[in-house]
Protein backbone atom coordinates (compact mmCIF):
# COMPACT_ATOMS: atom_id res chain seq x y z
CA UNK A 1 0.00 0.00 0.00
CA UNK A 2 1.31 3.86 -1.21
CA UNK A 3 0.86 6.65 1.34
CA UNK A 4 1.78 10.49 -0.18
CA UNK A 5 3.08 13.01 1.59
CA UNK A 6 0.26 14.62 2.74
CA UNK A 7 -0.12 18.46 2.98
CA UNK A 8 -1.83 19.35 6.25
CA UNK A 9 -5.74 20.24 5.39
CA UNK A 10 -5.59 18.67 2.17
CA UNK A 11 -8.89 18.17 0.51
CA UNK A 12 -10.66 14.87 0.53
CA UNK A 13 -7.73 13.42 3.56
CA UNK A 14 -8.60 12.66 6.92
CA UNK A 15 -5.63 13.14 9.22
CA UNK A 16 -5.35 13.35 13.32
CA UNK A 17 -2.83 12.06 15.59
CA UNK A 18 -4.14 11.68 19.49
CA UNK A 19 -3.41 10.80 23.11
CA UNK A 20 -4.29 7.03 23.37
CA UNK A 21 -6.86 7.54 25.34
CA UNK A 22 -10.69 6.53 26.18
CA UNK A 23 -11.33 10.18 24.68
CA UNK A 24 -9.43 9.09 21.40
CA UNK A 25 -11.99 6.14 20.69
CA UNK A 26 -14.93 8.75 20.70
CA UNK A 27 -13.68 11.34 18.46
CA UNK A 28 -11.59 9.61 16.04
CA UNK A 29 -15.39 7.80 15.34
CA UNK A 30 -16.80 10.97 14.90
CA UNK A 31 -13.81 11.67 12.65
CA UNK A 32 -14.51 8.89 10.85
CA UNK A 33 -17.70 9.26 10.14
CA UNK A 34 -17.88 12.80 9.03
CA UNK A 35 -15.11 11.65 6.58
CA UNK A 36 -17.29 8.63 5.51
CA UNK A 37 -19.88 11.26 4.47
CA UNK A 38 -17.71 13.86 2.90
CA UNK A 39 -16.36 10.69 0.99
CA UNK A 40 -19.94 9.85 -0.20
CA UNK A 41 -19.65 6.35 0.65
CA UNK A 42 -22.58 4.45 0.71
CA UNK A 43 -24.69 3.99 4.11
CA UNK A 44 -23.45 -0.08 4.53
CA UNK A 45 -20.00 0.65 3.53
CA UNK A 46 -19.61 3.69 5.75
CA UNK A 47 -20.99 1.73 8.87
CA UNK A 48 -18.47 -1.29 8.09
CA UNK A 49 -15.53 1.70 7.80
CA UNK A 50 -16.64 3.14 10.75
CA UNK A 51 -16.32 -0.15 12.88
CA UNK A 52 -13.38 -1.22 12.55
CA UNK A 53 -11.78 2.15 12.78
CA UNK A 54 -13.35 2.16 16.03
CA UNK A 55 -11.97 -1.51 16.70
CA UNK A 56 -8.35 -0.46 15.86
CA UNK A 57 -8.66 2.94 17.95
CA UNK A 58 -10.00 1.01 20.65
CA UNK A 59 -7.03 -1.83 20.18
CA UNK A 60 -4.57 0.58 20.74
CA UNK A 61 -5.78 2.11 23.64
CA UNK A 62 -6.52 -1.41 25.38
CA UNK A 63 -3.80 -3.08 24.46
CA UNK A 64 -0.45 -0.65 23.58
CA UNK A 65 -0.97 2.05 25.74
CA UNK A 66 -2.91 0.77 28.79
CA UNK A 67 0.07 1.66 31.27
CA UNK A 68 2.12 4.66 29.53
CA UNK A 69 1.20 7.56 27.08
CA UNK A 70 1.05 6.87 24.02
CA UNK A 71 -0.67 7.94 20.71
CA UNK A 72 -2.44 6.97 17.62
CA UNK A 73 -3.22 8.65 14.68
CA UNK A 74 -6.09 8.23 12.16
CA UNK A 75 -5.48 8.51 8.05
CA UNK A 76 -8.18 8.41 5.45
CA UNK A 77 -8.18 9.44 1.75
CA UNK A 78 -7.80 8.38 -1.94
CA UNK A 79 -5.75 5.44 -2.58
CA UNK A 80 -2.46 7.17 -4.22
CA UNK A 81 -2.64 3.62 -6.09
CA UNK A 82 -5.58 2.90 -8.02
CA UNK A 83 -9.18 4.05 -7.13
CA UNK A 84 -11.16 3.92 -3.99
CA UNK A 85 -9.45 4.61 -0.42
CA UNK A 86 -7.21 3.40 1.96
CA UNK A 87 -7.48 4.18 5.70
CA UNK A 88 -4.49 4.05 8.09
CA UNK A 89 -4.63 3.45 11.85
CA UNK A 90 -1.17 3.72 13.81
CA UNK A 91 0.12 3.73 17.50
CA UNK A 92 3.36 4.04 19.14
CA UNK A 93 2.70 1.76 22.06
CA UNK A 94 3.88 -1.80 22.82
CA UNK A 95 1.44 -4.49 22.55
CA UNK A 96 0.19 -6.25 25.82
CA UNK A 97 -2.00 -9.22 25.69
CA UNK A 98 -5.19 -9.07 27.90
CA UNK A 99 -4.79 -10.69 31.03
CA UNK A 100 -8.64 -11.38 31.67
CA UNK A 101 -10.75 -13.68 29.67
CA UNK A 102 -13.98 -13.19 28.15
CA UNK A 103 -16.33 -12.50 25.46
CA UNK A 104 -14.02 -10.41 23.31
CA UNK A 105 -10.87 -10.93 20.96
CA UNK A 106 -12.78 -10.99 17.64
CA UNK A 107 -11.32 -7.19 16.25
CA UNK A 108 -8.84 -8.82 13.87
CA UNK A 109 -11.60 -11.25 12.38
CA UNK A 110 -14.01 -8.20 12.09
CA UNK A 111 -11.05 -5.99 10.35
CA UNK A 112 -10.55 -8.55 7.87
CA UNK A 113 -14.32 -9.60 7.34
CA UNK A 114 -15.25 -6.22 6.73
CA UNK A 115 -12.25 -4.24 4.56
CA UNK A 116 -12.04 -5.84 1.03
CA UNK A 117 -7.92 -5.54 1.79
CA UNK A 118 -6.07 -5.16 5.42
CA UNK A 119 -2.89 -5.91 7.02
CA UNK A 120 -1.80 -5.24 10.48
CA UNK A 121 2.18 -5.13 11.82
CA UNK A 122 3.69 -4.71 14.99
CA UNK A 123 6.85 -3.93 15.79
CA UNK A 124 8.58 -2.49 18.99
CA UNK A 125 7.98 0.86 17.88
CA UNK A 126 4.06 0.36 17.52
CA UNK A 127 1.63 -0.84 15.17
CA UNK A 128 -0.03 -0.17 11.76
CA UNK A 129 -3.19 -1.56 10.68
CA UNK A 130 -3.55 -0.56 7.12
CA UNK A 131 -7.19 -0.93 4.84
CA UNK A 132 -8.44 -0.42 1.99
CA UNK A 133 -11.48 -0.53 -0.03
CA UNK A 134 -11.77 -0.25 -4.26
CA UNK A 135 -15.31 1.16 -3.20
Amino acid sequence: MCWPEIPPGAAGWLRERRVADASAVRVLRRRMQHWAAEAHLDEELADAVVLIVDEAVTNAVEHACPDRECHVELVAGPRACGGGFAVLVTDDGVWKEPTAPGYRGRGVQLIRRLSERSSIESSDAGTAVRLCWSR
